[in-house]
């Protein structure tokens, strides 16, 4: 069961990141999609994913995650559908 002060976990170290606490990502669009969606606790948890994603240029942005509140309310809409693969 998840903790009720944790927003999400590091992509990196697993550590929990807090509601309303900094965070960063990565700028480079791919590792900000939503299917990948990674939040790294620190700049050094950031710059461990660097070797495996081959970036030619990139930096951590600085972000805030959001208030429980925020949370919950975003977390009603469900986002879209998913489809099964075609076979």
């Amino acid at each position: 069961m998840a903790d009720e002060s944790q927003w999400r976990r590091c992509s990196a170290c697993k550590q929990p990141i807090e509601f309303g606490s900094m965070y960063w990502t990565c700028n480079v669009s791919t590792c900000n999609r939503k299917r990948t969606g990674l939040a790294f606790c620190t700049v050094s948890c950031w710059e461990v994913h660097l070797p495996g994603a081959n970036h030619r240029e990139s930096w951590a942005v600085e972000q805030t995650a959001p208030s429980s509140a925020e949370a919950a309310a975003g977390a009603g809409g469900g986002g879209p559908a998913r489809r099964g693969r075609k076979r």
